[in-house]
């Protein structure tokens, strides 16, 4: 089974605000112990939404709209280091 953990976006966390070092601690511990089960693929972290694009399919032509975005509730942050 494949999953992802996500949590929600914040204003602090699309202003690039990182997590209480107590957090960032916690999540390092669960990080470890996902590895350590063998169950955990990858660690990297989300990019803001303002770092985001959409991609809007019409038929065969596709219309790339670079962020900052409209924020709509279901919005999730950008993946990774690169589009």
């Amino acid at each position: 089974m494949r999953f992802m953990v996500i949590v929600k976006a914040t204003k602090e966390s699309e202003a690039g605000v990182m997590p209480s070092t107590r957090l960032l601690t916690e999540m390092g511990k669960f990080n470890e112990e996902l590895v350590k089960a063998g169950v955990m693929l990858a660690g990297e972290g989300l990019r803001p939404s303002s770092k985001g694009a959409r991609v809007k399919f019409s038929g065969n032509q596709r219309t790339v709209i670079d962020g900052p975005l409209p924020r709509p509730k279901s919005l999730l942050p950008a993946i990774g280091s690169g589009r």
